[in-house]
């Protein structure tokens, strides 16, 4: 069971928008700051809490409709 689990989680990030989820895997996965990955992308603090929050609303919602 866990094994779909982490399937679906795994399609479901691959399938997010490319900034929203480079943002996600370095803050949820990689651990890092958002001014670490406001720096690495180019883009503003803002814009890296911003796509985190869009990459995990658009998470959930792919998520909760393969449940």
């Amino acid at each position: 069971h866990t094994t779909a689990l982490s399937m679906d989680l795994e399609r479901a990030v691959a399938s997010l928008p490319p900034r929203a989820r480079a943002v996600l895997v370095l803050y949820d996965v990689e651990g890092w700051k958002h001014e670490e990955i406001a720096a690495e992308l180019g883009m503003a603090v803002g814009s890296s809490k911003a796509q985190l929050h869009r990459a995990r609303n658009l998470l959930r919602d792919r998520l909760e409709a393969h449940a």
